[in-house]
């Protein structure tokens, strides 16, 4: 019984050598190994050139035989490899002999059949095809960058032979098709992921700078973290933009040994490092986040005095447990390879593990805040504008805490539809909290129409009087504070400063029983019936002042 390879057939032990020997040499090029394929008398082997400066070095003049059957051969080639790299020779050799022995059971072509035989042609088994047709196979896993959700191709002649390169002389398959495709899908991948971030940094940028602006916001612990927090947005997005371009878009474009990739320089596993450790930024302080405002709902009374420990778990915490990672990675040989890139398995959970805890962590403070506003609803049945407030309050919680993580924490394989789901998810997450915090907050809009009437000299806006009729007597309702007047639904809309929380959610009588007083004086300044304006347009910081009423 004998298989084909290329052109000719071979005894199947011979064969089975022969093909696992040039799956090394089309896996690895001359120049990154040592190995050279000889013919000797006893039989196809890999054998060891000079000394040079080789990725893959092997002892000058040694000799391997490509026996998968022979464990100590394999392990003496597998040597200079890594795990991956290993474990890929191996599957080709393997998927090699299942060819051989498939295609021996497979019926005897016709002899009047003008047909291209069955044959493995180094990297694929292609059955037999009829004269002047294409075969197709899927791509195979080992290919570099292939995809097996492609398809290689093999030309069959109108005269019953496998098309043959003009170059080389010999029979030639396209397996460019397995690595284009992967390719375009990377590229799409590379700059949807730019697009988002750049949708981001416009948002997050400006709204940093808001925060910090204004003396009244930046003094507010809430407001603080969530100055951290788009902070590890903005060094996120800045480090994916770097690594997409640099590294990623490098490796797709770039001969295999000349990408940084293979080239794993310091300066690309320094990059590794600082993506993985933003990427956990944005985690723990999501946690933060939860963790602050589920503190101020269960402890309305009790206000932090300092954030030294939210400081610490959102900027210390990530370096924990990236640093051990990186320990590893530099420490074991197999690792340090390929610009840290590869996966190290279990290890890997010392990045995931802290990630889910965070995720797992905001869901309860979730669950908990809701259940709190539901029970404090159950006193007021009658107030539809309750069950809204704790609707609304879900859906901006949402990014807040990372909930919209849920679909995608688990990673199906070799899937563009959750790639691209994981990059909208991943990437614009700082885009929607900062809307929702600092965009469209109603704070926030009080300070820059404050400020622009400070820098132009007249009111962005004249205030809303509101006028009700008791005894005869027209009363007019001014404020005496240029602080923001928080309505109800204050706690949703700008963040849940906790003052408003308390005062709205536990403490609704007062909003009628205090109301109007602010800061202990009168808010309401009684006028004659015949004045029905104001004389004098001065404003200060927007809004008039009592001591400017006549």
């Amino acid at each position: 019984m004998s298989c084909r390879y290329q052109h000719m057939s071979y005894d199947v032990p011979l064969f089975k050598v022969l093909t696992c020997s040039f799956c090394y040499v089309y896996m690895f090029k001359p120049e990154a190994t040592q190995l050279r394929f000889d013919f000797t008398r006893a039989g196809p082997v890999l054998k060891a050139g000079p000394e040079g400066n080789f990725k893959y070095s092997y002892p000058p003049g040694s000799v391997y035989m490509a026996d998968l059957d022979n464990s100590s051969m394999v392990t003496q080639i597998c040597e200079p490899l890594s795990e991956s790299e290993c474990e890929k020779w191996t599957t080709c050799c393997q998927t090699a002999t299942k060819c051989c022995l498939r295609q021996q059971n497979l019926p005897t072509a016709s002899q009047n059949w003008s047909h291209c035989p069955r044959t493995w042609d180094g990297f694929g088994c292609f059955d037999d095809t009829s004269a002047g047709s294409t075969a197709y196979i899927s791509c195979p896993s080992y290919v570099e960058h292939a995809s097996d959700q492609e398809t290689a191709y093999k030309v069959c002649w109108p005269n019953g032979t496998w098309y043959v390169h003009p170059h080389t002389g010999k029979q030639w398959s396209n397996y460019s098709t397995c690595v284009h495709g992967k390719v375009k899908d990377q590229m799409v991948l590379i700059y949807l992921g730019l697009g988002c971030n750049l949708i981001s940094l416009s948002l997050l940028i400006p709204s940093c700078a808001i925060f910090l602006a204004f003396r009244q916001l930046r003094i507010q612990q809430r407001v603080r973290l969530h100055i951290c927090f788009f902070s590890s947005f903005i060094a996120s997005a800045i480090i994916a933009i770097l690594w997409d371009f640099i590294v990623v878009s490098d490796r797709m474009n770039s001969p295999g040994d000349e990408s940084a990739v293979q080239q794993n320089t310091g300066g690309c596993k320094f990059l590794y490092v600082l993506k993985r450790y933003t990427q956990s930024a944005t985690y723990f302080w999501m946690f933060c986040e939860g963790f602050y405002l589920h503190r101020l709902i269960v402890r309305a009374f009790e206000i932090p005095k300092s954030l030294i420990i939210y400081y610490f778990i959102g900027i210390g915490g990530p370096w924990i447990s990236t640093i051990v990672y990186a320990i590893i990675k530099a420490s074991v040989s197999e690792y340090d390879q390929k610009c840290w890139v590869n996966n190290i398995n279990g290890f890997e959970w010392l990045i995931y593990t802290p990630n889910l805890l965070c995720l797992f962590a905001n869901v309860f403070f979730l669950g908990n805040i809701l259940y709190i506003l539901l029970t404090q609803l159950q006193s007021h049945p009658n107030e539809p504008s309750g069950y809204r407030r704790a609707i609304k309050a879900t859906f901006v919680l949402i990014p807040l805490f990372g909930i919209q993580w849920g679909p995608v924490i688990y990673r199906p394989a070799n899937t563009m539809w959750y790639e691209v789901l994981r990059i909208v998810i991943q990437h614009t997450q700082g885009a929607f909290v900062s809307l929702i915090f600092c965009i469209f907050n109603g704070e926030v809009h009080g300070h820059l129409k404050n400020c622009f009437s400070r820098i132009s000299g007249r009111p962005l806006y004249r205030p809303r009087r509101e006028l009700s009729t008791t005894s005869g007597t027209v009363y007019t309702q001014v404020r005496t504070s240029t602080a923001v007047d928080f309505n109800r639904d204050s706690y949703v809309r700008d963040s849940f400063n906790r003052d408003s929380y308390v005062r709205d959610s536990f403490n609704r009588d007062s909003l009628h029983k205090d109301d109007p007083v602010s800061n202990g004086k009168a808010e309401t300044v009684p006028l004659n019936s015949n004045e029905s304006s104001f004389s004098g347009d001065k404003q200060e910081n927007g809004f008039l002042m009592e001591s400017e009423l006549k």
